[in-house]
This record gives structure tokens, sequence and C-alpha cells, in this order.
């Protein structure tokens, strides 16, 4: 493991449409998928970097941490889940003014899992099995 790698921390966004939960998924500018997330600031536990940084990517700040705070860590990751209600607005870094994402969509969990970044994927599918354990 990469000891050089900072801390970071995001949330898995979860939404239900119609009685089926969809995955909030942040494209990069390259077309590949990502969660709002971030680097852990030194005065920041990761709960709250996580929801900082969901702020500042998005603008989703209503999130109901339906299945506890329990987190996931991926090496120097640490991921959540939360449900929220609001649309997203992908948004400036407000500290570098760079727009780092392209668009954001609701997507199935099968169309982020198939293109997401190597070390977000397992955030991902522990995110699905603590939503939906017997899927």
């Amino acid at each position: 493991m990469n000891m050089n790698i900072p801390p970071g921390a995001g949330i898995v966004v979860i939404r239900k449409f119609s009685g089926e939960y969809k995955v909030l998924a942040l494209a990069r500018h390259d077309g590949v998928l990502d969660i709002p997330k971030g680097g852990i600031d030194p005065h920041e536990l990761p709960l709250e970097a996580a929801f900082r940084e969901t702020m500042e990517e998005c603008g989703i700040v209503n999130l109901t941490f339906t299945w506890g705070f329990e987190n996931f860590k991926n090496g120097a990751l640490t991921c959540y889940v939360a449900e929220t209600m609001e649309d997203p607005t992908v948004q400036r870094n407000p500290h570098t003014g760079i727009m780092e994402h392209a668009s954001a969509a609701w997507v199935s969990w099968e169309q982020i899992m198939s293109n997401t970044l190597d070390y977000i994927l397992p955030c991902i599918e522990w995110a699905k099995r603590t939503v939906d354990p017997e899927d």
C-alpha cells in the first residue's frame, strides 16, 4: 500500500425512484463515474470531510444515514452510504475554481460499478450490500 496517499472520505449517495435505489454518479471529464469524495482536512473527522465534500461537489446537504454511520475503508479512503431526496448540482471546487466533474446523474448500481475507479469499486459494492443485503 502506498503510504503517501492522503486520507480521504466520501459518501455513496442514493435515492429511491419508483421503489428502486439509484446511485449518485459524478461523471469525470474522461467519462469515468465517481462519488462525492475528497481529502480529509487536519481538523476533520472522516464523516465531516465526507459531508463537506458532498456539499462542495454536488450541492447536496440533506442526507439521511438510514443504515447508520458504519463505514467502509479501502486503503486511505473511508466511505459512508446515505440517502437524499435532493437533486445534485455540479459545483466548482471552492478552493481552485475548477469544475472537477462534467455532470451528475442518478444511475443503477450496475452502471456505476461497471465504469468507476478501481479503488472506489469496493466502496460501492459495500454500499450495495449494506442497502440491499438480499440482492
